[in-house]
């Protein structure tokens, strides 16, 4: 039940906080970060929580449709955990936080904003110096041999994204690397200008009929700063990768010299 507010403008205001503060995922009475107190303070995103925790549960629920239901489940939580440490929880202004929550409830993508120059930009909103780096992650990689027509180990690969600084422009930088898959496919990101935004840096190869967006997010996560690769609307894997490539969900410890 709501509580009975007078209505002054001071308890009214109060009043309505305390009804959006109910309505998040999680107990706004415990609320320890940034980003849970504004969200438990901002009636469109706690709206916005909701709707996320939703869609989760639901995902949950429909996952023991599936034949192998506990993988299934499994990667549902593994992915719920990325978006929550990569993309949720790195943002540092509202705006942000409802991109995020927006293209996570409504599958719908929110291109990002980014800044051209330096002096748009307070050094808070700046990368840190472990947005920089080399970036690696190890697979194993099979390659299937018509002759015998089976599956094939060629051994471990490494997979890199290295992120180079550009002098007196700290909101941009210089990405390259290149990905291996199974049957030796690639992915490979040439040398590409990236320019930070508010969470991740962003690579735009747009093409004439359709926005191509690669966002590279991050973070500390599991006591290690990693990179999250999320292709938006997957198109810039079909500009840059093999048939089998793939850019998306991909993630990548930053190796520390």
């Amino acid at each position: 039940m709501k509580k009975l507010c007078i209505t002054t403008i001071s308890i009214l205001g109060t009043c309505l906080l305390s009804t959006y503060a109910n309505a998040a995922s999680f107990d706004c009475k415990k609320t320890v970060s940034w980003v849970e107190k504004t969200v438990c303070e901002s009636p469109e995103l706690s709206k916005l929580d909701d709707a996320m925790a939703e869609k989760y549960k639901s995902n949950l629920v429909t996952s023991s449709d599936y034949e192998d239901s506990k993988a299934f489940k499994d990667r549902l939580i593994a992915n719920q955990r990325t978006w929550l440490n990569f993309q949720r929880d790195t943002c540092k202004s509202e705006e942000c936080l409802i991109r995020e929550y927006k293209e996570y409830s409504e599958e719908q993508t929110n291109y990002s904003v980014s800044w051209n120059f330096s002096d748009e930009l307070s050094p808070s909103d700046l990368p840190s110096k472990n947005a920089f780096g080399k970036f690696s992650q190890k697979s194993q990689i099979s390659i299937y041999n018509s002759g015998t027509q089976r599956w094939e180990d060629s051994g471990e690969a490494t997979n890199t994204v290295s992120i180079h600084s550009v002098a007196n422009k700290p909101y941009l930088s210089i990405i390259d690397g290149v990905l291996i898959f199974t049957n030796a496919h690639t992915c490979d990101l040439g040398e590409s200008k990236a320019i930070w935004s508010e969470n991740h840096w962003v690579i735009n190869d747009d093409q004439p009929d359709k926005t191509v967006e690669l966002r590279l997010y991050p973070a500390l996560y599991k006591g290690q700063t990693q990179l999250l690769l999320r292709d938006m609307d997957d198109q810039y894997r079909r500009l840059h990768c093999g048939m089998r490539g793939y850019f998306d969900g991909i993630i990548l410890e930053r190796e520390v010299r």
